[in-house]
């Protein structure tokens, strides 16, 4: 499966980073995880197991998936476990634009003091803006 390859592959580069930094890209590289573990799951087998075998050839190569029928991690080309590119290169794409949405947000909400109106100015004024 190529997302779990892609979220090893990003836990990795977290190691890499300093701070904070480091947990939030392991943890956005741990995501990644929930398309092989909702796919194991559907069809039955221990994803705890199939996740382990998937790391584990995450290793070592690109090219593995699930084969539902009996619950092992295979070659996907050997298995004929076909995935359509297209489909999947606009998905992480698109998942990846909606995080940084959320971040620019989280970002403009943490960098702006919360405003308003000016209280003390608006109760010194009369409605009819006479001032003295």
């Amino acid at each position: 499966m190529p997302e779990l390859y892609i979220g090893s592959e990003i836990q990795k580069f977290a190691k890499t980073q300093p701070g904070l930094d480091q947990y939030a890209v392991e943890k956005f590289g741990t995501a990644f995880e929930i398309i092989p573990r909702t796919l194991s799951e559907n069809a039955g087998l221990k994803a705890e197991i199939v996740l382990a075998k998937m790391y584990k050839e995450a290793a070592t190569s690109s090219v593995f998936g699930i084969d539902c029928s009996d619950g092992e991690v295979k070659d996907a080309a050997e298995a004929k476990i076909l995935d359509a590119l297209d489909t999947k290169s606009w998905a992480i794409k698109l998942c990846i634009d909606v995080c940084l949405t959320i971040l620019k947000v989280d970002q403009i909400i943490m960098s702006k003091p919360a405003g308003g109106p000016n209280i003390n100015n608006q109760a010194a004024r009369r409605p009819d803006g006479y001032d003295g």
